[in-house]
């Protein structure tokens, strides 16, 4: 054997043994976080349980008709196979539950060894924000956020390909809101600014002006009354109601976005993904003022995007930070202090509904 084909033959096992040693780690790490999944899976009646049951204990035939099926029981078709299947094997609803839950941790897992982390890495900043609302209440949005990221990276890097479109229909089988996470990452990859932190504050600061005056003119000419699904929550009272435009979640998100293009490296500054995400946290931030008076909008719509900051915070704080102890430090105060704030802001009955029978 030739000194070039030993060479290309090492080179190929060393790449092998990488992957398989990826995949070792990947299945760990999925093995740790299992008993959140089942936690999940054992809860009571939280949130929006009810119409999950309602929808999973009438799904007994195959449903042939995805479009039928969300007019039916306003869920996606995913929801809608998965609630059949589970059906058809005569297990019960925890199993339900319990696939949500480790298919988010599963796709997240992805979505973090694409930007060159672990699930371990974001696990504080997604435990301590979005765990809590998403996996025990939004179940098909926060599934569909796990994708819908996992899928990020390929969409930025083949932009010019059909893989956003193939990324779009895969994401709103999930949940439909996903879409908006997809497109903006595609949209945004055409237009990311030169490299430097003048150029990405200039770009932050037009990408929030121009979803904020987009915002504005959809409320004044009342184009929600006529778009299907949030006329209906413009008419309920739980979701048309009036955020505060200075309230706490909107002044934490621009703090945020601030952090992010103030403490950036050349590093970061060169990797389009990481670009991308930011951009998309501020066209969630344009879209939290812009719609500050329809909290549907500026809160669960815009979430969509926020998501980024699951990755961001950690990509910055392994840039930023060396001393590995001290990264741990700030990731379980993250976590601690967004997982009470979580707690006690969004979801405070979330305890005594989880203890609730069903």
């Amino acid at each position: 054997m030739s000194r070039k084909s030993l060479r290309l033959k090492m080179g190929t096992l060393e790449r092998l043994e990488l992957r398989l040693d990826w995949r070792a780690r990947h299945w760990l790490t999925l093995l740790m976080l299992l008993p959140l999944s089942l936690l999940v899976a054992l809860r009571g009646d939280t949130g929006d349980t009810a119409n999950y049951l309602s929808a999973f204990k009438a799904t007994q035939d195959f449903p042939w008709k995805p479009l039928d099926y969300y007019a039916s029981f306003s869920m996606e078709w995913s929801f809608g196979l998965l609630s059949w299947l589970i059906n058809a094997l005569s297990l019960p609803s925890p199993v339900l539950f319990f696939v949500f839950s480790f298919a988010t941790f599963y796709f997240l897992s992805i979505a973090a060894e694409r930007m060159s982390m672990s699930l371990l890495t974001i696990a504080p900043y997604y435990l301590g924000t979005f765990f809590l609302a998403q996996q025990f209440l939004q179940i098909r949005q926060g599934l569909a956020m796990g994708l819908a990221f996992s899928l990020l990276p390929v969409v930025v890097t083949r932009r010019k390909s059909v893989v956003p479109g193939l990324s779009l229909m895969a994401t709103m089988l999930v949940h439909v809101v996903s879409c908006l996470t997809v497109l903006a990452a595609w949209l945004l990859a055409f237009s990311r600014p030169k490299p430097t932190k003048r150029s990405l504050a200039l770009w932050c600061l037009a990408l929030i002006a121009l979803t904020f005056l987009g915002a504005r003119a959809i409320m004044t000419l009342d184009v929600i009354s006529v778009a299907g699904r949030l006329a209906d929550y413009a008419a309920d009272g739980q979701y048309n109601q009036e955020l505060h435009f200075l309230a706490p979640p909107n002044i934490r998100a621009a703090m945020l976005l601030a952090l992010m293009v103030t403490t950036t490296t050349p590093l970061l500054l060169r990797s389009p993904v990481f670009v991308v995400l930011v951009g998309m946290y501020a066209v969630h931030v344009g879209m939290r003022f812009g719609f500050y008076d329809f909290i549907i909008l500026s809160g669960r719509l815009s979430t969509a995007l926020s998501f980024a900051e699951v990755f961001i915070l950690p990509l910055l704080v392994r840039e930023r930070v060396r001393n590995r102890w001290l990264r741990g430090v700030l990731a379980v105060t993250y976590l601690v202090t967004h997982a009470f704030a979580t707690y006690q802001i969004q979801v405070p009955t979330l305890i005594d509904d989880y203890f609730t029978p069903l």
